[in-house]
């Protein structure tokens, strides 16, 4: 189910990279037995995301990761109290109060569970991911928000304020809530991922990504462009979406014929 849901989502949110999955690995031998490949440099968890979304499959721990501050995100570290606190970022200049740092990473929700490791991939190749990741133009996450929403209503756990992206908004801060979350990104995703200006991320767990593509897919007839619905025919035949697609159809033309029959029957009764 999963691999057809990846081709779906590909497809009709046109998506330039690939969805990719995060793993956590909880225990040295499971780490070990595992016949995927370390980075072959250490760097940031930005650049891991980056090198899954261009087709990668990677394992890693601790060592591999530069980033502190991803590291305590994850869980592959733990953090000073300090750290915990904000009083680091306070110091930094990134807020003006200790308060206000401290609220911030409280809200970055740092994992406390113990695991050795983590793995990063295309999704397609690893469907016991615990984390699924986005990242594309902000109309492609317009439309998965759509879909959410779709499905499961007004989005509550909406939690991002361009600072550890990578780490907090996309795999810390949804797996924590087990719900979804948006990232305008940071800059060092921006530069370490070599992601641009424009680009944004989103990411959910596991758990609700086919019922999310199952929404995309049913908001595509109310939403989606003549040019948008004929480049997804072109790839997608409607027996293979699961759901009808009317090329004269859009949710304008729904809301008005309700509209008008409503506006028909009080007529009638005065």
């Amino acid at each position: 189910m999963k691999s057809q849901n990846i081709k779906k989502a590909t497809i009709v949110l046109n998506l330039q990279r690939s969805i990719i999955g995060v793993k956590f690995v909880d225990f040295q031998n499971e780490f070990d037995a595992l016949k995927i490949p370390t980075p072959a440099k250490k760097g940031t968890l930005c650049y891991l995301l980056r090198e899954a979304m261009e087709g990668n499959i990677l394992k890693a721990v601790d060592s591999n990761v530069t980033c502190e501050y991803a590291r305590y995100a994850l869980g592959l570290s733990k953090p000073d109290i300090t750290i915990s606190e904000g009083r680091s970022y306070h110091y930094s200049g990134l807020y003006q109060s200790k308060g206000v740092a401290r609220e911030i990473v409280s809200s970055m929700k740092y994992l406390s569970h113990e695991i050795y490791g983590i793995v990063v991939g295309p999704l397609e190749l690893m469907e016991d991911a615990d984390i699924v990741i986005m990242v594309d133009y902000a109309e492609t996450i317009m439309r998965v928000m759509q879909g959410y929403a779709y499905k499961f209503g007004s989005p509550k756990n909406l939690n991002f304020f361009g600072n550890q992206a990578a780490c907090g908004d996309l795999i810390s801060k949804p797996y924590y809530n087990n719900d979804i979350n948006v990232s305008l990104m940071c800059r060092g995703m921006r530069a370490n991922g070599r992601f641009e200006k424009g680009e944004l991320g989103v990411a959910i767990p596991i758990g609700i990504f086919d019922t999310l593509v199952d929404g995309v897919v049913a908001t595509a007839n109310p939403v989606s462009s003549h040019k948008e619905k004929k480049r997804i025919l072109n790839a997608l035949d409607n027996n293979d979406l699961g759901n009808k697609i009317d090329m004269h159809y859009n949710y304008g033309i729904g809301l008005k014929e309700y509209d008008e029959r409503v506006k028909k029957i009080r007529n009638n009764s005065i």
